[in-house]
Parts: structure tokens; sequence; C-alpha cells
């Protein structure tokens, strides 16, 4: 299965180039500059120096969010816009279950957080591959009540692995929270951040997409009528800064077209 893989949800930008299981090439860059400036140069870079073609692939797939708004827009615009003219299947991933797959066969829950600032954090819950909480905009403090609490009544003595720029929030959440009770953070002792998986990385969101796509065929179900291309859309489930301002102000809010959903619905 050959498919092409993007991920333009957050500070990084990357593609992957994605065939018989395998990642055959990928583009990496958190540099700074803006998704505009080097998503698509380096996605025509990438297929280019491999000699592949758009033709000739399977599907194409994208981080749907969440995220940034506008690093997500351009990544599914994108990705959107060629599979209708390729008349291809596009598939999206959950950025968090892209995060999160490197540790899908770890006996632990896994808890992928990226930050979304104020104390709050986009976050869910994986364990063994399965997501076990649903994807969640919300205050830090909530998002580790609701995982101790998960943990403890289903997975008992299981550790946490924490990843993402979300997850220094919940370790210091963590550490209040036991000073604020006058005990010792015993909590800690099953609770571990997993350096080095803060970022997305393409041939994750390849290899879910693949998995998604290999559902669909057992179901007997076509790849371009499970995922149109024109079914792509973004993952928002919060609101911009501005208009949670707006609304805190009382000020008018103008319907715009974005519609905040979850990948669960």
């Amino acid at each position: 299965m050959k498919i092409l893989a993007c991920d333009t949800s957050n500070r990084a930008c990357s593609v992957c180039l994605w065939d018989n299981n395998a990642a055959v090439d990928t583009r990496f860059r958190n540099d700074g500059l803006t998704h505009s400036q080097t998503f698509m140069p380096m996605m025509h870079d990438l297929m280019e120096k491999n000699g592949a073609s758009y033709e000739d692939l399977d599907l194409l797939a994208c981080t749907v969010g969440p995220g940034s708004f506008t690093g997500i827009r351009i990544g599914v615009s994108a990705v959107k816009t060629m599979a209708l003219v390729l008349e291809k299947p596009a598939v999206p991933v959950s950025s968090l279950e892209a995060m999160a797959w490197p540790l899908k066969e770890e006996d632990a829950l896994v808890v992928p957080l990226i930050d979304c600032r104020n104390k709050r954090a986009w976050a869910a819950a994986y364990y063994q591959g399965k997501q076990v909480l649903p994807e969640v905009a919300s205050d830090i403090a909530e998002i580790r009540e609701k995982t101790i609490a998960y943990r403890d009544e289903n997975l008992p003595g299981k550790k946490i692995l924490l990843i993402g720029t979300g997850a220094k929030l919940f370790l210091q959440e963590d550490e209040r929270k036991e000073e604020a009770d006058n005990r010792p953070a015993t909590s800690l002792l099953l609770v571990e951040y997993r350096e080095g998986l803060d970022e997305i990385r393409p041939e994750n969101v390849a290899a879910a997409a693949q998995q998604m796509a290999e559902m669909a065929e057992k179901e007997g179900t076509d790849l371009i009528t499970k995922y149109p291309a024109a079914a792509l859309m973004p993952v928002y489930l919060s609101k911009t800064q501005a208009e949670r301002t707006a609304g805190e102000q009382g000020k008018e809010v103008k319907d715009i077209p974005i519609r905040y959903y979850s990948t669960n619905d």
C-alpha cells in the first residue's frame, strides 16, 4: 500500500512516503518557518527525489487535529485538494493517536498531551493501541483527575506514560495536588514522562492510516467510499483564543464555518 502521509498540526511540519509497511523516505522540519512556506515544497521534493508519482499512490493521509488551527488547515486543505484531483482516498488521522503510536505495544496507559496554553491541554488515553479515553481540550487538573481515576479503576497497578508538550503540565499538577493534600507524591511512582516522543512523526501517521485502510478493506468497504476526499475536515476540540476572549468580554461572535467535533464522532 503506497501512502503519502503528513503532519502540519503543531510546531513541526513533516511528510512521509510509505510503501510495503515501511517508510521509503521522510522529511521533517521544526525550524520556526511557517508551514505555508515549507509544506508543499517539502512534499514535492520528497516525491521527486524518490521518483514517486502522485498517481501511483493508494491513498493520502494527514493529521486533522487537535492542534494549531492554522497548521491543521494548511495540511488538510492541501491533502484534500490533491486527493480530489487525483480521485484518491483521504484518510484523517488523529494528532494524538499518531503521537501515541510508537507506544501502542506498551503495557501501560499512554497519555499524549499537547499544551494549548493557560494550563490546558489536548489529550486522550490509549491502552495497547486502543483509545480508552476520548479526545478533550480541558484544564490539566481535570485531565489528570480523569486519567488517574480511569487507571485506578480499569488498570490498577499499571503505569501512566506521558508524552507530548503537555506532559510537564500534568507532572506539575500531580506534584501540586500531592503537596496540597499534605502527603508524599506516591502517584508519581506510577507516572512517567517518556522523552523523545513530543513530536508527531509522519511515518506514524502513515502506519495509523494503513491500519484504518486495512480495517475498511476487511469490512468490504471501498476506500474511496469510506474516506472520500470531500469529507476530510479539521478536528477542533476548542474555540480559538480570540473567540474565548470575545465571549468572556460579552462581545458578539459571528458564526464562522467551523465544526467542532471529535475524531470519535
